[in-house]
């Protein structure tokens, strides 16, 4: 026998991958698709949520009305002025007078006014007069040191009032006649003002679109020391304390400012604000805004135009993208059956259902409340109770102590990912425009700042593990 022959042979046991085996293979097609999805699907997008300010406002350049016009001289003569810019028309005013000779026009300013005594109010009066001047001189605009001049002038004839009246009586006995000069009293009671810029009879029915093509200020001084002719202007008077403000308007904000109870107006002059009664109107195929006030006509009595700010919407809050926000179906229910566990501090309801003997049987059903509203009613999920769910108050059974859940709304809010898993949160806007909202923040129901939420809510669900 050949030593070949007698060799033993040894014969391996075919092992058997048994049931860690399948799990290893199950673990490793699981990464695999998973791997896979990771680079197929549409990525859950983020947002951290900040607090902020967004304001839905118009800047615009207005045409300023006011209930105005222009006084004319009644005869030739040298001028001369007894009340300042922006005094009181009462019809027992003296305004002015007019002589036929320059002499009598220099006697009169010459006035000698050493009996005057100037009180702290008068003092404060020419101070400001000359801060105003030096905050806005411009060297370039000659008019700006005529006006100043003329401002100065009226404050002093203000506090030479008196002595101005006994020069006039003097001037009046030494002549022994009135041939001389004459007294002007007031035709009409408001305010005066020696500017003008030809148009004071502008109205809202007269206004144009080409009247909003060049708007720059061009009030020029009416008021003169030289010789002026019968029928010339000599003064302004705006006999109302209403006046208002035209804007031209785009159709889109024609439309916004129609929607709207009221809005506020900045002045950016000197940045008041006010609530002003606004007439929308159209002309000529042209949409205009006429905005009312009824107080600080004087503020802005040399002025045609100003440039304001309609505040539409001025919102603080934290910011969120529209594309966050996510309706949720909700059961509202009276707040006094929202109860808790017995051995938990989770919220829910007591829900009724009855054994085959007819024995009532209480359950716990936990459902977080998102929202109390100000009737008392609870917001809780629509998916945590069927439609027609009795559920009870206060663990009782009596028949009136319990009601079936029907009543559904809609909730919005969006999901807060935190604790790295999606929750529902109520939200509650103050403004929106088509990119961004303004939510409250401040409430236990609200977000908070730096919050996370989901930024595309549409792709997952619910309680959804983010990371």
């Amino acid at each position: 026998m050949s030593p070949a022959k007698n060799k033993k042979v040894i014969k391996m046991k075919k092992r058997s991958f048994g049931a860690f085996g399948f799990f290893l293979i199950f673990l490793a097609v699981l990464i695999i698709l998973l791997f896979i999805q990771s680079f197929t699907r549409e990525h859950v997008s983020i947002y951290e949520v900040t607090q902020t300010q967004l304001a839905d406002n118009e800047n615009l350049r207005g045409i300023v009305l006011r209930e105005e016009s222009l006084v004319n001289a009644k005869k030739n003569g040298y001028v001369n002025y007894y009340v300042g810019e922006g005094s009181k028309l009462s019809k027992t005013t003296t305004v002015y007078s007019t002589s036929d000779s320059k002499d009598t026009t220099t006697a009169i300013a010459n006035t000698d006014t050493d009996d005057v005594a100037l009180s702290d109010e008068d003092t404060r009066n020419i101070r400001n007069t000359i801060s105003d001047f030096r905050e806005n001189f411009d060297l370039s605009e000659y008019g700006s040191i005529q006006n100043f001049r003329y401002n100065v002038d009226n404050v002093l004839l203000e506090l030479s009032d008196v002595s101005l009246t006994k020069s006039l009586q003097k001037l009046k006995q030494e002549s022994g006649s009135d041939k001389n000069f004459s007294l002007v009293k007031a035709e009409k009671t408001g305010i005066i003002s020696f500017s003008s810029d030809g148009r004071e009879s502008l109205s809202k029915d007269t206004i144009q679109k080409s009247d909003f093509t060049s708007m720059n200020d061009a009030m020029k001084q009416i008021r003169t020391t030289e010789q002026i002719t019968a029928g010339s202007p000599v003064y302004r008077v705006v006999t109302s304390e209403k006046w208002s403000i035209v804007v031209s308007l785009t159709k889109e904000q024609y439309i916004k400012i129609a929607k709207k109870d009221s809005v506020s107006v900045k002045i950016k002059k000197d940045n008041i604000t006010m609530t002003p009664v606004v007439q929308e109107f159209t002309s000529n195929g042209s949409y205009y805004a006429n905005l009312v006030f009824d107080k600080y006509m004087i503020r802005y009595l040399d002025n045609r135009y100003l440039d304001v700010e309609i505040i539409f919407n001025n919102a603080t809050g934290l910011k969120i993208p529209v594309s966050s926000v996510l309706k949720k179906k909700c059961y509202v229910i009276p707040k006094e059956y929202i109860t808790k566990g017995a051995n938990s501090n989770q919220t829910g309801v007591a829900t009724i259902t009855y054994t085959d003997s007819g024995a009532p049987k209480i359950t716990f059903v936990a459902a977080e409340v998102y929202y109390y509203d100000e009737k008392g009613n609870a917001y809780i999920d629509a998916a945590v109770l069927k439609a027609g769910t009795t559920i009870t108050k206060g663990n009782s059974t009596s028949s009136g102590r319990f009601m079936q859940v029907t009543k559904i709304k809609k909730l919005e809010g969006v999901y807060n990912c935190n604790q790295g898993y999606c929750r529902f949160e109520y939200i509650k806007k103050l403004y929106a425009n088509k990119e961004y909202a303004i939510v409250e923040i401040g409430n236990q129901y609200s977000l908070s700042n730096f919050d996370h939420i989901i930024l595309n809510p549409d792709m997952i669900t619910e309680s959804d593990v983010i990371y």
